[in-house]
């Protein structure tokens, strides 16, 4: 490794070395690929750990003598958190020595990346989070589906399990009984329940608090959604309705804290004020107060979507309104002109089927029947008379013959 720092830097974290020490920041959520619209199939804008990406950059500090990784995550893809794990505990043995500092939080893949390094050093008011995985579904399934997707479940659990004995030296049921529990734990939990190694206890409080609906936490100027929240440490500040949710700016900057510059009543900043004093921050606000409205939108949207396909769905067949609806999503006008294209698809089909059987029979070939011979010759004038008189004669009741 050349004595001269080198610099990584990615949306979600930053990658330092200096002669044999490294120092890595990892504020983001766990992903195997870039996330992409599901509307516009443009990036989506966010912090994100892309599996990829992180095993390229960590390839380029093989062979240092220490790795520090400053951790806040709430986690994300399962198996891309179990490959950066097992790639750093590579690392470790490979005469690396691993230091992580949960400067907010480590929760369910983040944990993972946590329990990856000899040390774990851990803030007061940081959460620990394990619990076992979950997975969407949205598409039909049967009982054997479902069954084979809970064994597949089960697997990735023990998985995770192990990785969290061999760190806190519990037994398998002890940590499967905790993560089927869903469990929090502050930084000094996380050290009582081998975790975490040591309390920083002179560390910079990170200031974590969670929104009234317990989907988003706040923490380090890092705002991060994550599905509902169960039972968190008494020491997390729970931000009711009434009041005001931390949002903060990259810079760390909380917009919603009183503005001290004089105004009458300690009000909280306009927009206009806060632009001149922060511009950052209020880019950051405004984005935020855009994506949930396009959030909005979006759901509202697709609501109406299954109901315009709902309105037709009696015109087609089962299979082709489950795929307009979910397996390959489109609109109700959508649905009718795919089904339009698949019945004149089928109609060509037909003929040319048909005229294949035809051309293979060879009736083509198969002269027309000729017209019967009439057995029985034309009669001539002088027969049809004789059979006349003999008529005649016969309806009269004479037998005598003319001569």
């Amino acid at each position: 490794m050349s004595k001269k720092i080198q610099r990584i830097n990615r949306p979600c974290y930053t990658l330092a070395v200096n002669e044999k020490k490294a120092e890595l920041t990892m504020y983001g959520e766990i992903v195997e690929s870039q996330p992409v619209s599901w509307w516009s199939g443009e990036p989506i804008d966010g912090q994100f750990i892309v599996l990829s990406d992180f095993l390229k950059d960590l390839e380029q500090i093989r062979g240092l003598d220490e790795l520090t990784i400053h951790l806040n995550s709430v986690g994300g893809d399962a198996y891309s958190s179990l490959a950066i794990h097992n790639r750093l505990r590579e690392l470790s043995r490979d005469g690396t020595a691993l230091t992580c500092v949960v400067d907010g939080v480590a929760m369910s893949g983040g944990s993972l990346i946590m329990c990856a390094c000899d040390t774990v050093k851990a803030n007061p008011a940081s959460i620990v989070m394990i619990h076992d995985c979950w997975r969407f579904v949205w598409d039909m399934a049967n009982s054997n589906d479902l069954r084979k997707m809970a064994d597949e479940m089960d697997v990735t659990n023990n998985a995770q399990a192990e990785i969290y004995v061999r760190k806190t030296g519990k037994t398998m049921e002890e940590i499967r009984a905790m993560m089927s529990d869903e469990t929090y734990m502050s930084g000094r939990e996380a050290v009582d329940n081998g975790f975490a190694d040591e309390i920083l206890d002179d560390a910079e409080d990170p200031e974590i608090s969670v929104s009234a609906d317990m989907r988003t936490l706040f923490t380090r100027g890092h705002s991060m959604r994550i599905a509902a929240l169960g039972e968190l440490p008494k020491a997390i500040k729970v931000v009711e309705p009434e009041g005001s949710v931390p949002t903060c700016g990259d810079n760390g900057v909380d917009i919603n804290q009183p503005d001290d510059s004089g105004n009458e009543g300690g009000s909280l900043m306009t927009l206009e004020e806060l632009r001149q004093s922060d511009p950052e921050a209020a880019a950051a606000l405004l984005a935020e107060a855009q994506a949930s409205v396009s959030h909005d939108e979006a759901v509202a949207a697709e609501r109406q979507r299954i109901a315009d396909i709902d309105a037709v769905a009696s015109l087609f067949d089962a299979d082709t309104v489950n795929a307009a609806k979910y397996t390959s999503p489109c609109t109700a006008q959508e649905m009718c002109y795919r089904a339009a294209q698949e019945s004149a698809k089928q109609g060509k089909a037909f003929m040319a089927n048909l005229q294949a059987d035809h051309e293979e029979s060879g009736a083509g070939n198969v002269p027309a029947a000729p017209a019967p011979e009439s057995e029985e010759k034309p009669l001539t004038a002088e027969d049809r008379k004789a059979a006349g008189k003999a008529m005649s004669k016969k309806l009269s009741g004479e037998n005598n013959e003319e001569v």
